[in-house]
C-alpha cells in the first residue's frame, strides 16, 4: 500500500508539469524505502508537417528506351527494294504527371504527362549521284542478291542490257523530342496517345523513289530536300505493368509527319522512379 501511495503522490506532483507550456524541462523528487531521487522530465515533440517527398532527393523520372522499325509502304517501301529495315531507338523521360500518384483501387484513371528526350534514327540510303546514265529501273534484293539496277545501252548492233549491285548504306540521325500525353489505367493495363515535335537539327535530303525497270518511264524521282526544322509526331502505347514492379513492357506505334520514314512500330521497357 505506501508503494501504490508513492505512485499515486508521483503522478499528482507531475501533473502541474504537463499542463505548463513553457517549461521545457521539470525537476520533482520522490522517496522510495527511504531514499530520495531526483526526476526529471522533458517533453519534446515537433508539430511542423513535411511532406516525406522533400525528403528525398533523387531526381524523379519515368525512363523509357524504346526499339522501333521503319514499316514502310509496300511495295514501294524501303524494305522492299533494300532487303534491310530503318532502325529507330529512343531514349526518354517523363518529367511531369499529373496526378502523381495512382489509387489503384479504382477501375479506370487518367494521367496526364509530359515527356522529352531523344532518337536515333538509322536509315537505308543510297547515293543516287552515282547511278549511271543508261540506268532503267532497279531489282529488288532476295535472300540471295542485293539490290540491284538495271541498265540498258543501244548500240547499231543492238540493245546491250545489264544488271549492276547497288551500293547501299546508312544515314545515322540524332533528334531531340518532346511530348504531352494522355495515359487510360486500368489493373495492371494502360493504353495512351501523345503528341509532340521533334526538331531536325541538319539539312538532309530524302531517298530517292525506285521504280522497277522500265523503257518508258524514269528509273527513280530524286528525293526531297529537307532543312533544318519541326517535324510534328504522334505516339501511341499499349503496356502492362505487374502490380507492385516498377517495370512496363509496351508495344509502340509512331507516326512521325514529313519524314522520309513515318511510320515505326516497336516495343518498349519502362522504369518508374516517381
Amino acid at each position: 500500500m505506501r508503494q501504490a501511495g508513492l505512485l499515486i503522490f508521483f503522478l499528482a506532483s507531475l501533473d502541474p508539469l504537463w499542463a505548463s507550456a513553457d517549461a521545457p524541462a521539470a525537476r520533482d523528487t520522490i522517496v522510495i524505502d527511504g531514499v530520495t531521487l531526483d526526476v526529471e522530465a522533458q517533453v519534446r515533440f515537433d508539430s511542423m508537417m513535411t511532406n516525406p517527398r522533400e525528403n528525398d532527393a533523387a531526381f524523379q523520372a519515368a525512363w523509357t528506351v524504346c526499339g522501333l522499325v521503319g514499316n514502310g509502304g509496300p511495295p514501294t517501301g524501303w524494305r522492299y527494294w533494300s532487303g534491310s529495315s530503318d532502325v529507330n531507338v529512343q531514349f526518354s523521360a517523363e518529367l511531369l504527371r499529373f496526378p502523381a500518384r495512382l489509387d489503384r483501387r479504382k477501375r479506370i484513371q487518367w494521367q496526364a504527362h509530359f515527356d522529352a528526350g531523344f532518337m536515333m534514327t538509322s536509315l537505308t540510303s543510297i547515293d543516287e549521284h552515282a547511278f549511271p546514265d543508261s540506268l532503267i529501273g532497279f531489282l529488288p534484293a532476295t535472300a540471295v542478291a542485293p539490290l540491284r539496277m538495271v541498265t540498258s545501252q543501244q548500240f547499231d548492233i543492238g540493245t546491250e542490257t545489264d544488271t549492276l549491285d547497288a551500293v547501299t548504306g546508312r544515314t545515322v540521325a540524332t533528334a531531340p523530342f518532346a511530348f504531352v500525353g494522355l495515359d487510360a489505367v486500368w489493373g495492371e493495363w494502360h493504353a495512351g496517345v501523345k503528341g509532340g515535335v521533334r526538331f531536325r537539327m541538319q539539312s538532309s535530303q530524302d531517298r530517292p523513289t525506285l521504280n522497277g525497270p522500265t523503257l518508258n518511264g524514269p528509273a527513280f524521282v530524286p528525293g526531297l530536300p529537307r532543312d533544318r526544322g519541326i517535324e510534328p509526331m504522334i505516339q501511341a502505347q499499349i503496356g502492362y505493368q505487374k502490380k507492385r514492379s516498377p517495370w512496363t513492357i509496351q508495344l509502340t506505334g509512331l507516326w512521325i509527319s514529313e519524314s522520309a520514314q513515318n511510320q515505326w512500330w516497336g516495343f518498349g521497357v519502362k522504369y518508374d522512379a516517381w
